[in-house]
């Protein structure tokens, strides 16, 4: 059950875009999707266990999702319009731009059984057996790749529901970027230099992909009887976590130690002990962040949640 919020007091025909699930929820008690695979066993299995817990969302939240939705979903209507779609790769120079249109595949839903547990799941585009997967994202999660490593199983996943069809060894993300900046393009070579990037990455095979689903799976299975204080726990990886920092405050003439603004930041402990004892001063532990909590459903009866909560680290 969901209890819906507009706490940032959002235009309501804003607010009512932003919380509306249009998403076909497979209520099947053995069937996962496949970005619901990629997610940490834990949250998986509370998700399972509790489906019909009450969480409150928030209009403010769910913004990015449904830009991304809208961006999905505008691409698909777009190309719904043949004769349209024909004319415009006519006039950019393609040729049998009737035949290419037909080589086009859009969000298609497969799935498939594999030990008791059904797998399905929707890609964005196929042409010419090649996967592509559109990504709204920030360029910071370009820049360090963050989620690429879900992105490629992801991709590799399809392409085992779907090896009638998908048959190209690398698949590609289309990044639309939603903060991007020409000016900072300009400046920095580094940053991306389009608004619209795609980035070409190399699949598992498809054995390397089955293995991987049926060791998700079999974690799934034997951690599922357990009671939720004996569940696996989310790894820092599979929380974002960020990395600790150690914060170094040198002293003043006076020989008291600064704290209103640290002068160097490391992070490693051994260096950052090292100027403080060859320098004075003193060294301040900044915990990491953890990033992925906030887009869990079931932090109110997540142990490992509270426990970090209580930690202050989300």
């Amino acid at each position: 059950m969901i209890k819906y919020t507009n706490n940032t007091d959002m235009n309501l025909v804003l607010a009512i875009w932003a919380l509306m699930d249009n998403y076909n929820h497979d209520e099947r008690s053995n069937a996962i999707s496949v970005t619901g695979l990629l997610k940490p066993t834990r949250q998986i299995i509370l998700g399972r266990r509790f489906k019909d817990n009450i969480r409150e969302v928030d209009s403010e939240n769910l913004i990015q999702s449904s830009m991304g939705t809208a961006i999905h979903d505008s691409v698909e209507k777009a190309w719904k319009n043949k004769d349209k779609v024909v004319e415009i790769m006519e006039s950019l120079g393609y040729i049998a731009s009737s035949s290419i249109y037909d080589e086009v595949i859009l969000e298609r839903r497969s799935e498939k059984e594999i030990n008791g547990f059904i797998i399905s799941g929707q890609f964005d585009i196929v042409f010419r057996g090649s996967v592509c997967d559109i990504k709204s994202t920030s360029v910071y999660s370009y820049i360090f790749g963050s989620k690429e490593e879900d992105y490629k199983l992801q991709m590799s996943i399809y392409k085992w529901l779907n090896q009638d069809i998908i048959t190209d060894d690398y698949g590609y993300i289309e990044y639309v970027f939603t903060d991007w900046s020409a000016m900072k393009a300009i400046q920095d070579s580094q940053y991306p230099q389009k608004r619209i990037i795609s980035h070409k990455i190399k699949l598992l095979s498809i054995s390397e992909t089955e293995d991987w689903i049926i060791n998700k799976l079999a974690q799934v299975s034997l951690y599922e009887s357990l009671d939720n204080s004996k569940l696996i726990r989310c790894s820092d990886e599979e929380l974002w976590r960020t990395s600790d920092k150690y914060k170094y405050y040198k002293k003043n003439k006076a020989g008291i130690v600064n704290y209103s603004r640290a002068t160097k930041v490391f992070s490693n402990e051994f260096e950052a002990n090292h100027k403080r004892d060859t320098e004075g001063g003193a060294v301040i532990l900044i915990k990491g962040e953890i990033k992925r909590c906030k887009y869990c459903n079931f932090t109110n009866i997540c142990e490992q949640y509270l426990e970090y909560k209580k930690e202050g680290l989300v």
